[in-house]
């Protein structure tokens, strides 16, 4: 396996022709302005990998998402390659990675399988989780709800309707609370990018006088949708979160062809408890992180 940085305007003519997550896609590239853009490729010269690495600084080089733009940064590997050769793809790109950064702190997604060869290449990986649900099956999906989800849902649905909204009118600000304003108009920009180029849902829960009271923002990336954002009034509007999330998953299914739902996790026990409610299991995905020197925790950030 060869690995390299792709140059200017290549990472374009050779996404196109993979089926690449969002997150190596030009749409992350552009998003977040300073990116390392790797491709892998066999004897033969297919591409066969590709991970486009999210740039915080210069000096030292950081590989890591500066905003969280994107659920997840982890590399594409062709899937039809034989165990060890994905291995080998993702070892071939680690190297490359660490001989350019300093320092590295990326998330990987749950569907990522390559732990070993990130190890073996010398990072540290610490687990994380998120929830996922099988939704193939829309029945199946909403038996395994627990009943105070199903009398959420029921109770929000007498006064309130969900309705789909373009992405310009989901509310950014109020979905994304405790971070300064340019972290806010970043991901307003990430998300009117990503609409353009990739399947989104945006979904706002209306009570009687016309007054929104929630909204979602799911993504899709190859068969999964990804709850994005969300946000919802906390004043007497009970069960919105549920109605909200529940179309959701059911829209997620019928509009955006999805398979999968991934409720992109928490680490607050109270949030992950609520995805639970949905049957939704939880699945765990690795953070990779790396240091060239023996740098503190503290200036690592």
């Amino acid at each position: 396996m060869r690995c390299r940085i792709l140059e200017d305007g290549e990472l374009d003519a050779l996404t196109r022709e993979l089926p690449v997550q969002v997150w190596n896609s030009l749409a992350a590239s552009r998003l977040y302005g300073s990116t390392l853009d790797l491709v892998c490729l066999s004897r033969q010269g297919k591409a066969v990998g590709t991970w486009v690495c999210p740039l915080d600084g210069q000096d030292p080089v950081f590989a890591r998402r500066a905003f969280r733009l994107l659920p997840y940064a982890s590399p594409w590997v062709d899937p039809e390659l034989h165990p060890s050769a994905r291995h080998r793809v993702v070892m071939a790109m680690a190297a490359t990675l660490m001989e350019r950064a300093d320092a590295v702190e990326l998330p990987m997604d749950p569907r990522f399988g390559e732990v070993a060869a990130l190890l073996e290449a010398g990072a540290d990986v610490l687990c994380r989780h998120t929830r996922v649900l099988d939704t193939t099956d829309g029945a199946a999906v909403r038996s395994g709800y627990l009943p105070t989800v199903h009398n959420h849902i029921r109770a929000a649905a007498v006064r309130h309707t969900v309705e789909r909204v373009p992405p310009e009118r989901f509310d950014f600000a109020r979905a994304i609370v405790g971070q300064p304003a340019e972290a806010v108009a970043a991901r307003r920009r990430s998300g009117l990018e990503v609409d353009r180029d990739h399947p989104t849902l945006c979904l706002s829960a209306v009570d009687g006088d016309g007054v929104c009271r929630g909204q979602v923002f799911v993504l899709r990336s190859a068969a999964t949708a990804i709850l994005l954002h969300s946000w919802f009034d906390r004043d007497g509007t009970r069960g919105v979160p549920s109605l909200l999330v529940d179309a959701a998953i059911s829209g997620s299914a019928a509009e955006l062809s999805a398979l999968s739902f991934d409720f992109e996790g928490s680490v607050i026990p109270g949030i992950d408890r609520f995805m639970a409610g949905f049957g939704a299991r939880a699945a765990a995905y690795p953070q990779v992180r790396w240091q060239r020197s023996a740098r503190s925790e503290a200036e690592l950030g």
